[in-house]
């Protein structure tokens, strides 16, 4: 069995990984919801908690016989919060980017479903990236759940499911018998992988490798377009942004947590779409970076109406 202090190595490495501060240098804030799997790391194990913890600020909830929206599961003659009760209970603290680590123990009938509403409830709450750590295969039934993950990524731009079943099933090791729940170097592995799978969805684009005879400039990155913008109360909202110049593929961003306030989302090609529930006037700073990594920013002044009577 490998030991311990492999994957502590592991974790030591993690922290040359760069990670793009948040606001005024802050690290940046994500939300993590768990069964019990990530008991492995949130019950003593302070090598995972390292890996998993570095250079961010980690909101983390792990429960044991956690499901997403049906009550959860009895364990020692209780029942904990679902991680829709958690994902309610901290929607004005969730972080641009939330970890799911949800569904050994969701009813397959309604998993699906469950999965979707979770989704959407995120969306709603201003959540840009969606990290959902699929299952280890070991039954007939989480397999189908993994399937049922993989189409939700199809239509939601937001989610990324991270493949913990591929990276993990070539090391029995880490599992304890049950093939499930994670022995403590399972523990610190299944901390590194969600923290790079974080890094990344905060990383901008890498700049594409241009030929050293190449000597053309490229046009400036610029937003265009209203800088204010007007929506209703019970209304949905929705307006494309555009930028021009650039190199590539161009993302947008939010570097603040108005939208969430403001209920409303952004999706990367630069939809910002929403519902707003009440009035109010919001300050909106988005950013768009194309594929070189150049950034342009742009406030935009974001009013909500009341509802006509």
């Amino acid at each position: 069995m490998p030991s311990l202090r492999r994957f502590t190595a592991l974790a030591a490495l993690l922290a040359c990984t760069a990670i793009p501060a948040g606001a005024a240098g802050a690290a940046p804030h994500v939300t993590i919801v768990s069964d019990s799997v990530l008991t492995a790391v949130t019950w003593g194990n302070a090598a995972a908690q390292a890996a998993l913890e570095q250079n961010l600020d980690v909101q983390v909830d792990a429960g044991v016989c956690r499901r997403l929206n049906a009550q959860s599961c009895e364990f020692n003659g209780g029942y904990v919060s679902t991680a829709l009760d958690v994902i309610n209970g901290w929607r004005t603290s969730l972080g641009p980017v939330v970890v799911i680590v949800d569904g050994y123990n969701d009813l397959p009938a309604s998993f699906a479903s469950d999965v979707e509403l979770t989704l959407d409830t995120l969306r709603n709450d201003g959540v840009q990236h969606v990290l959902w750590v699929n299952l280890h295969e070991v039954r007939p039934e989480y397999a189908q759940k993994n399937a049922v993950l993989a189409a939700a990524a199809r239509h939601h731009p937001e989610l990324r499911v991270l493949d913990w079943n591929a990276y993990s099933s070539p090391h029995p090791e880490w599992y304890q018998t049950d093939s499930i729940h994670l022995l403590p170097a399972g523990g610190v592995a299944i901390a590194a992988f969600i923290h790079q799978a974080i890094v990344d969805a905060l990383a901008p684009p890498a700049a594409p490798a241009q030929p050293a005879r190449s000597q053309a400039k490229h046009p400036a990155l610029v937003v265009k377009g209203k800088r204010t913008l007007v929506g209703r109360v019970g209304r949905t909202f929705g307006v494309k942004l555009t930028a021009a110049g650039g190199v590539g593929r161009l993302r947008w961003l939010t570097t603040g947590r108005a939208l969430r306030q403001a209920k409303l989302h952004l999706l990367a090609r630069g939809v910002l779409r929403g519902r707003p529930s009440r009035p109010g006037v919001h300050w909106l700073n988005l950013e768009v970076v194309d594929s070189r990594g150049a950034t342009a920013h742009v406030t935009i002044r974001f009013t909500v109406r009341p509802r006509h009577r």
